[in-house]
């Protein structure tokens, strides 16, 4: 009884030792092979209900937006944080929402929506809103939908120009375009004490449109447009120091300066500033791009039905087979009648910017400097409403009319940029389909086939054999695949994976850890396509899943450490093994 105790302690301490040194770990016996598993991550387990907006049927005001933002992370954390990426000229927050399936903490695919660079653009914040709440009320009930937040990061800035939209929505001045930062226009001193104002009290701030008459009143020649107005500042000038200074949306450093397409005159709707990146809330995209690599991504705006895509300075297209597979991809997304209801054109691509000589290439614009200075192959300004009815003849007053001059009143600003509130989910209905055309387009990696072959041991080769499909329809990888280290350590480069392909990759390296002791950890992907894991482990040549059994310790061919306790009653004979799993 004695010996049997003794070998039963002894062969429970040995077992215990074994666990503690090889638990997790693959122990260097037996004959031993490779291979190479992908790691999953689950998605998210939805606790939420779907919800709507606070403010609906309305155009945020800054606090309003910021109120939305919290509680989009307040119910849905799992999938979303807000960033404060800078502060407007008054100091206010440019909040960045970014949403994914944070269970992954890998780096994702990126992809970008950034809404009102313009004051008087607002129904792009409500756009920008709608798409963020699409995504987590599509989260688990949507498969697509969720596919895209699970293997993407979505990043959307619904208000880079918060100033201006505090002033549009609660003081009701649609014309303004452009920051708030002062400036004094007729240099008297004082800064935008003078600017337009609503004159006959009608709810409206009207323009006027000069014209001079010839050949008896036969040809009308356009001499220039002023606003309503009062004499602020009592200096018998009116309008003299305007509201507003930098186009934001000029202030790009890409082509900065160039004109006509931008201005140096402080007076100018397309002010590109002092310099390029001058303002603050161009400075605080700046940085915050610096930061990430978008494949694609869109800026809305408003006020023509129209996409722009980057020039060469020959004003064509950078990426011409892209741009225009692109501009017919959305064509086929879009009403055929797209917002004939409000009067609009009935085609989508009435014109694109290469048709459009009055916007000239390279002018500081957010998309140049997207495409040349940060990679992103197809960055969109994408302009999503405008109402062709308030361009009509019938839009204009006749005020004047006499021998000399003719002078027209207009006053439909607020329709030429932003549909009534009564239209803003049907804007919505209609272009939705363009967002879900961002998530399919952002290349990600799927990963089809994939085998390992090499040595076990620190320093050994292993060849990786991979099949590669890049899922977007019309983007691939850009730059080669590698595979990396969990520090970022490059261990090779694979190639390039093409769009809407599988591709066939192989790439050697050198093993940094001991297989027989550790499994190892490595990332496919790049900056754009983002990365997935994947784990190489040394596992037994056994085609059965059976055991490894050395010294009292047996190693699943999983990887499952399992005890064999040997209890020996007499020396010489062996008696029935009992398998105990180890914590």
């Amino acid at each position: 009884m004695r010996e049997y105790q003794y070998r039963v302690s002894l062969t429970l301490m040995l077992a215990v030792l074994f666990a503690s040194l090889f638990q997790g770990a693959t122990p260097a016996f037996g004959n031993l092979g490779l291979s190479i598993a992908l790691i999953e991550t689950p998605s998210v387990n939805r606790t939420w209900a779907d919800f709507s907006l606070l403010y609906e049927d309305q155009y945020h005001s800054p606090s309003q937006l910021q109120a939305e933002i919290q509680r989009f992370e307040t119910l849905v954390p799992s999938l979303v944080e807000t960033l404060v990426i800078g502060q407007s000229y008054e100091g206010r927050n440019i909040t960045c929402l970014r949403i994914t399936n944070e269970l992954n903490e890998e780096q994702k695919a990126k992809t970008l929506v950034l809404a009102q660079h313009h004051g008087r653009e607002q129904i792009t914040v409500e756009m920008a809103l709608r798409f963020a709440l699409r995504l987590m009320n599509s989260y688990g009930v949507d498969d697509e939908i969720t596919q895209y937040v699970d293997t993407e990061e979505i990043y959307i800035i619904p208000s880079m120009n918060p100033d201006a939209l505090e002033r549009v929505v609660n003081l009701n001045d649609y014309w303004l375009r452009k920051n708030l930062r002062p400036y004094d226009n007729d240099g008297d001193g004082l800064l935008d004490e003078d600017p337009a104002d609503d004159a006959n009290g009608d709810g409206v701030i009207s323009s006027y449109d000069v014209y001079a008459k010839s050949d008896g009143g036969s040809i009308l020649t356009y001499l220039y447009s002023y606003f309503e107005g009062i004499d602020d500042d009592d200096d018998g000038r009116i309008n003299c120091d305007e509201i507003g200074l930098v186009d934001l949306n000029r202030n790009y450093a890409r082509s900065w300066g160039l004109e006509p397409g931008s201005s140096s005159d402080p007076w100018s709707q397309v002010y590109h500033g002092a310099y390029a990146f001058s303002e603050p809330e161009t400075q605080a995209f700046r940085d915050f791009a610096l930061q990430h690599r978008f494949a694609i991504s869109y800026t809305l705006h408003s006020g023509t039905n129209a996409t722009y895509f980057p020039l060469t300075s020959y004003g064509a297209y950078t990426e011409p087979t892209l741009y225009y597979a692109v501009l017919q991809d959305l064509a086929g997304m879009l009403p055929p009648a797209f917002y004939s209801d409000q009067g609009r054109s009935s085609s989508f691509l009435t014109f694109t910017r290469a048709q459009k000589p009055m916007i000239e290439t390279g002018c500081g614009m957010w998309e140049d400097w997207m495409y040349a200075d940060r990679g992103t192959k197809v960055p969109i300004t994408f302009e999503l409403y405008h109402n062709t009815a308030v361009d009509m003849d019938e839009a204009f007053t006749l005020i004047v009319d006499n021998s000399t001059h003719y002078i027209e009143e207009w006053h439909d600003i607020f329709g030429y940029f932003d549909p009534v509130t009564e239209s803003i989910e049907s804007l919505w209905t209609d272009i939705m389909p363009v967002f879900d055309y961002l998530l399919e387009m952002t290349p990600r990696l799927s990963i089809v086939s994939k085998s390992v072959a090499g040595g076990t041991n620190q320093g050994d080769t292993v060849t990786a054999s991979l099949g590669v499909e890049c899922l977007s329809p019309r983007l691939g990888s850009s730059d080669e695949i590698e595979v990396a280290m969990m520090d970022g350590t490059r261990l090779c480069l694979l190639s390039v994976a093409s769009p809407h392909a599988t591709t066939q990759m192989q790439g050697s390296f050198q093993l940094p850890v001991d297989l027989t002791v550790t499994n190892y950890t490595i990332r496919l992907g790049n900056n754009y396509t983002g990365y997935t894991r994947l784990i190489i482990s040394a596992n037994s040549q056994s085609a059965d899943g059976g055991l490894f059994v050395a010294s009292g310790v047996a190693v699943a061919a999983g990887g499952t450490l399992v005890l064999a306790v040997l209890l020996s009653r007499h020396r010489g004979k062996t008696a029935t093994t009992r398998q105990v799993l180890a914590p």
